[in-house]
């Protein structure tokens, strides 16, 4: 898996840059969520706009992470998202747990 990972307003900003289509790929992007809550990040800021299709592997990673993510009292902000990637969040109603924003600037 292809990833940026820095800062932006003092959160955790993590670009994917290949698409998250296998299960190796999912595990990896778990384990790189995963090491930034072990490191104390409570707010993490995920950027989607360098890809096209995620797998529902991938999905459910990221729902592993958001839980323990808010069990903490964290955040997760979801940017840059495609067309067809949000209509399936919200078909999915993963909207309802991430902070879905067009680009950076309307995160706080």
């Amino acid at each position: 898996m292809k990833y940026e990972l820095s800062e932006y307003q003092g959160k955790a900003l993590l670009k994917i840059k290949e698409n998250l289509v296998t299960d190796p790929d999912a595990r990896e992007f778990k384990e790189v969520l995963a090491n930034l809550l072990d490191s104390g990040k409570k707010e993490i800021i995920m950027d989607f706009s360098d890809i096209v299709f995620i797998g529902s592997s991938a999905i459910g990673k990221l729902l592993l992470v958001y839980k323990r993510l808010d069990d903490m009292g964290g955040k997760m902000y979801i940017v840059g998202l495609n067309k067809d990637i949000r209509d399936l969040f919200i078909t999915f109603r993963l909207h309802e747990f991430f902070q879905i924003v067009d680009d950076l600037s309307q995160i706080k």
